[in-house]
């Protein structure tokens, strides 16, 4: 597992019990816990930290997608985690993972942080939707958030100059990745100045 140390995450959830256990196990990773949050209204006051979030769905009757709205604008990832099964996810959202609430926590961890490796799924080749991927990768790697923010703008520019030279078969997440990790190398020290 990686070390979550220092990442703040979002828990929006009104079952207290279920929101406990989530805030426990990300916590002992080392997560700084927002909330959590059992309406729309208080989870909007911990948007704007938010590095990472787990959105219930129905919140008393209330739907999350404002929120997750605002997380996206952001370039933050969350997944969804929702005990109903006739919730329809607005299409602009579909990219993010939506688990049931009988997941373990493990499910929503991997949900939320996906494998780097021996993962053969390429999810899409939107870059749009996998912004939130590449702001948290950047973050894990730096341990800063305006720092990880120009990461993610540097990847991006060195990528448009390299599209010729892209290797087919290659993802382009995984492609966006090996170029951030490239950056980071020789230029990260420089970022977070």
């Amino acid at each position: 597992m990686r070390d979550l140390r220092g990442v703040h995450i979002l828990i929006v959830e009104d079952d207290w019990v279920l929101a406990g256990d989530l805030a426990r196990y990300f916590g002992n990773m080392g997560a700084v816990i927002l909330g959590p949050a059992a309406t729309v209204e208080h989870a909007s006051m911990h948007t704007e930290a938010a590095e990472a979030a787990i959105l219930d769905v129905n919140l008393d009757g209330r739907r999350v997608f404002p929120i997750a709205d605002e997380l996206m604008r952001r370039g933050v990832p969350f997944v969804f985690f929702s005990g109903d099964e006739d919730i329809v996810i607005p299409e602009r959202l579909r990219h993010a993972s939506n688990l049931r609430k009988s997941s373990d926590s493990y499910a929503v961890f991997d949900a939320l942080f996906p494998p780097e490796s021996g993962r053969a799924v390429n999810l899409s080749d939107n870059v749009f939707s996998l912004l939130p991927k590449l702001r948290l990768a950047a973050r894990l790697l730096l341990g800063d958030v305006d720092a990880s923010d120009r990461l993610v703008e540097r990847t991006l520019e060195r990528a448009i100059g390299e599209i010729d030279r892209r290797r087919a078969g290659v993802s382009t997440e995984d492609w966006l990745n090996g170029i951030m990790r490239k950056v980071a190398r020789s230029t990260g020290t420089s970022l977070l100045h």
